[in-house]
């Protein structure tokens, strides 16, 4: 047996699962069809960025790059969420439940960047960068994954942690549902007008959701935005010169930060959502988007990626210390059995909150004005929604 695991897929969830797993003595291969580790420094500002909770800082705490990434992330203590077409705010304060922080924002860059730092230093742990997967067997006590030059690795568990379109996911069988959403999220980094008091900003409006994160990139940048736009209205922003869309942006956001200036690549991206049937099938389990893919409105993506990556490691490691097979369907069952109702409950409430906010009936815009207010003014659920926002169980 070449390896006791083998992870496909080296992007964040992936990498850092195969971290912690490394980390506890476990012989490791980490496997990617291209490289994610060769960062661009192009868009180092972190076109892409995650608002992690406090659950993910706890996990990059222990997987031991929190101190360094720290450094390169924005704290917020304040959501201020807000209805273009309503009259009721809301307002998540860390101070409501006696805490510092709410989360930090981040870019994916930096996870990358900082984790691979660590990563590179653990024998028991090998990189293979640049393999195209062409083949997974599985057989009694092992699974064999055959690259397109023809080598081979065994292992006696295989992770895909490789994405929406998980090749691993394929290779298994493991059916899902999934539709689109109908709308682009349209992601860059900006410099605003007034300073964002370390709050994430978020309104909806009938035409997407808007989400302005505070991340102070080397004084270049000062927000991050997510910008989930209905298809048709996607195209009418795709067709503007990068002036007419942060004017646009302006306009849509009540100027809440008065003016911006970009700081970055204006990318977009369609939006799907994913869920698989079952989270393993023999000897193969999935974690992070392979097996889960949700709306970006409350940016809890990748928050539960890093729950699954910590909930398989425990299952994991306990399981070798009592000498037991880690690839058996008792022990992927216990992981599924911890994960799939977390994250089919956010699914559910990503799904509602969409929905919601696109409907232009008079009574259920009174209804989520209602909904506002009662939240806004009702203490204890005040602050469960806090406390789930902050990753607080």
């Amino acid at each position: 047996m070449d390896f006791e695991v083998s992870v496909i897929g080296a992007g964040a969830v992936g990498s850092v699962l195969a971290l912690l797993l490394a980390q506890q003595g476990l012989k490791v291969c980490l496997i990617d069809r291209s490289n994610p580790f060769e960062i661009n420094t192009v868009s180092n500002l972190g076109t892409r960025t995650t608002a992690l909770n406090l659950a993910s800082v706890e996990l990059v705490k222990q997987a031991g790059f929190w101190e360094s990434l720290k450094k390169e992330s924005t704290p917020f203590n304040r959501i201020y969420v807000w209805d273009s077409k309503g009259s009721t705010k809301l307002e998540f304060l860390a101070k409501d439940i006696k805490i510092e922080h709410l989360g930090y924002v981040t870019s994916n860059n930096s996870i990358q960047k900082e984790v691979f730092k660590i990563l590179k230093n653990f024998g028991n742990l090998t990189f293979k960068p640049n393999n195209e997967i062409s083949e997974i067997k599985v057989e009694e006590d092992k699974v064999i994954i055959s690259n397109s030059q023809g080598s081979k690795i065994t292992s006696q568990l295989l992770i895909g942690a490789d994405g929406v379109n998980s090749v691993t996911r394929k290779f298994s069988k493991i059916k899902s549902r999934t539709w689109k959403y109908n709308q682009n999220a349209f992601v860059t980094s900006l410099k605003s007008e007034k300073h964002h008091k370390n709050t994430a900003w978020q309104i909806f409006t009938p035409s997407g959701t808007i989400a302005l994160l505070p991340f102070d990139a080397k004084d270049e940048a000062n927000i991050s935005l997510v910008w989930s736009a209905e298809r048709k209205y996607s195209e009418y922003l795709n067709s503007l010169d990068e002036r007419a869309f942060v004017s646009e942006l302006e306009k849509k956001t009540e100027y809440i930060l008065g003016s911006f200036e970009p700081r970055g690549l204006i990318s977009s991206f369609p939006l799907n959502q994913l869920h698989t049937k079952s989270y393993f099938s023999e000897r193969i389990v999935l974690a992070g988007d392979s097996a889960h893919s949700i709306h970006p409105l409350a940016g809890q993506g990748l928050n539960l990626g890093f729950a699954d990556a910590l909930s398989l490691t425990e299952k994991l490691i306990s399981a070798r210390r009592r000498a037991e097979d880690l690839g058996s369907d008792l022990l992927l069952s216990s992981y599924e059995d911890s994960r799939k109702i977390p994250n089919l409950t956010m699914t559910v409430m990503m799904e509602v909150l969409k929905q919601g906010f696109e409907q232009t009936d008079p009574w259920i815009k009174l209804a989520r004005n209602l909904a506002f207010k009662t939240t806004q003014e009702t203490n204890w659920l005040k602050e469960k929604f806090i406390k789930e926002a902050a990753g607080i169980t």
